[in-house]
């Protein structure tokens, strides 16, 4: 996950950087014309995949560090295939009408997408549960710390820096 925030915060460093520049002359003409540096479809696409591939690293430590018996396989490649990233937010296609519509039909229509997210965290929910419940009990040990760790490093991105959601006491 460390390689994911540097990743990040380069990405974002330099997409600062050349926003900050000053504007060229001339304004740039195809695909790129009107786009900002930190919106790239390629840079966009490399961090996706760059993530894909930790999570895959990260769920193929977690299954090593289980040390699975050979009948628990089957519940982990249903688990490990609801894992996979939810993908990425509604395109500039999905949103391109929204100006476009009332109020009422925007609210209707984030609905839809939240319905879909929604759908999405169910199905993985379910597989964590089926997954967990064929777990001995070291395992299910191992596997509430490993997902304990993971989720406050999740929380503190959902948070930011400056909040803390485990306060100390």
């Amino acid at each position: 996950m460390k390689r994911f925030y540097i990743v990040l915060s380069t990405s974002l460093l330099l997409g600062w950087s050349a926003f900050a520049q000053n504007n060229p002359a001339t304004e740039p003409q195809g695909p790129a014309a009107g786009m900002r540096p930190m919106h790239n479809p390629a840079m966009m696409q490399k961090m996706r995949d760059m993530m894909a591939q930790r999570h895959a690293q990260q769920l193929d430590a977690l299954k090593t560090t289980l040390k699975l018996q050979a009948e628990q396989e089957s519940s982990w490649n249903t688990f490990a295939n609801s894992m996979k990233p939810m993908g990425p937010r509604p395109n500039k296609e999905a949103m391109q009408d929204m100006d476009a519509l009332t109020t009422p039909e925007r609210i209707d229509k984030m609905m839809v997408f939240k319905a879909q997210h929604d759908a999405q965290l169910q199905k993985q929910s379910e597989a964590t549960k089926a997954f967990y419940a064929v777990l001995n009990s070291d395992q299910q040990k191992t596997f509430d710390q490993q997902t304990a760790k993971f989720m406050r490093k999740m929380a503190k991105m959902a948070m930011g820096p400056h909040e803390q959601m485990w306060p100390r006491n």
